[in-house]
């Protein structure tokens, strides 16, 4: 898969949030609320893990080939640090701020529809 591929599948980073977050209250709640055992906590560990690795993988290669002017938010350096220390936390909002504003050039249909929209 190239970063291409990969910057274009944004909408992996707040779907990650979510799986944590789901992943989260459902350890508790299992466990501390229903009294499960712990080990159905591995039962959830697998998505939250997998979602939370896709989009890593995701919001790096954004950081890595969207230039450096289209950061409305602080520079590359700001979100790659926020990434890097609070990782799935980081996700949704460098989704809202950054990466759901496109950056790749449009092919000329697309452009075209768009101009018969407005």
């Amino acid at each position: 898969m190239t970063l291409r591929t990969l910057t274009q599948r944004t909408w992996l980073l707040p779907l990650a949030t979510a799986t944590f977050l789901v992943f989260v209250g459902g350890s508790v709640l299992l466990v501390a609320v229903l009294q499960a055992p712990a080990w159905v906590i591995s039962l959830l560990l697998l998505p939250s893990f997998l979602m939370t690795t896709g989009a890593l993988a995701v919001a790096l290669a954004d950081l890595l080939e969207r230039p450096s002017e289209r950061f409305r938010f602080g520079g590359r350096l700001l979100w790659v640090i926020l990434i890097a220390i609070f990782n799935v936390l980081a996700f949704l909002p460098y989704w809202l701020c950054v990466a759901r504003h496109p950056w790749h050039d449009q092919p000329a249909g697309a452009a075209a529809s768009e101009r018969r929209r407005v």
